[in-house]
């Protein structure tokens, strides 16, 4: 495939992601989550605070790895965003996936407006929704910026993990001097970590 820009990458893998039937995808993120627990930044270490997101139509499935995460004693937080301030999104925790509500943006589910925001800082790791990911970590996300932006708050420190099926995974996205990159990219065929791994690993 010859280069593409950002709304033609989108095009591309947002089509093959959803040309996966919705019982595999249960059936995939069954297997991420597994990957998700043997990551030994996470796997014993059930005093962090973790933000998940809220999955929609085709992307991963979230509920399975957030009730797992609570139910283990991890802090769960979900993003937070608000229609008079666009571009900015805050994290709350949830003790329930069933306290989440209808955001302001396409009814995206979130923590409700009651759930006290939790600092950036107090963060420690940060599961990462995208269109895409490639191999260097880069993240090709749905174009409102909001990741990047909330990504220039926090710490290097803060454990950044790609959440996305294989089909999602290419060798090169293109990338913009504000994008922000990922530690780790999880999917059903297992980890792959840029840093260590450059373009070893994953499926096309």
């Amino acid at each position: 495939m010859g280069p593409l820009d950002k709304q033609a990458w989108r095009r591309h893998l947002r089509e093959r992601r959803a040309s996966i039937p919705a019982a595999r995808r249960e059936a995939w993120a069954a297997q991420m989550v597994e990957h998700f627990f043997a990551l030994p930044e996470i796997a014993k270490d059930s005093s962090q605070a973790v933000l998940l997101y809220a999955a929609v139509g085709a992307e991963v499935p979230t509920k399975p790895l957030a009730e797992r995460l609570l139910r283990e004693g991890f802090r769960v937080c979900l993003p937070r965003l608000f229609r008079d301030r666009p571009g900015f999104m805050e994290a709350a925790p949830v003790a329930r996936w069933d306290e989440l509500a209808p955001g302001p943006f396409f009814d995206i589910p979130q923590p409700p407006a009651d759930a006290p925001a939790v600092a950036p800082e107090a963060l420690d790791a940060v599961v990462v929704p995208a269109v895409g990911f490639d191999r260097r970590g880069r993240r090709l996300g749905q174009g409102g910026g909001y990741y990047d932006r909330f990504f220039a708050a926090l710490s290097r420190d803060v454990f950044r993990i790609g959440w996305a099926f294989s089909v999602q995974v290419v060798d090169e996205l293109p990338e913009e001097e504000h994008d922000q990159r990922v530690d780790v990219i999880v999917t059903e065929a297992g980890v792959l970590r840029p840093a260590r791994r450059g373009t070893g690993g994953l499926g096309t």
